[in-house]
């Protein structure tokens, strides 16, 4: 049994920021996609992507 895995956002003004980019310019809306890409990724595999020292 898989546990299901949540991504939030540390304020609703930045959730919002984050969904107007999909309505943007074309720049924005690449961003978006590829922001899209990687909360997916980090859904999938917690611990996927580069490994940051605790102490930076």
């Amino acid at each position: 049994m898989n546990k299901e895995i949540f991504v939030a956002f540390i304020s609703q003004k930045l959730k919002e920021e984050f969904n107007s980019l999909k309505e943007g310019r074309f720049e924005d809306k690449k961003l978006y996609e590829f922001i899209q890409r990687a909360i997916n990724d980090l859904k999938k595999n917690p611990m996927s992507g580069l490994k940051i020292p605790k102490k930076l």
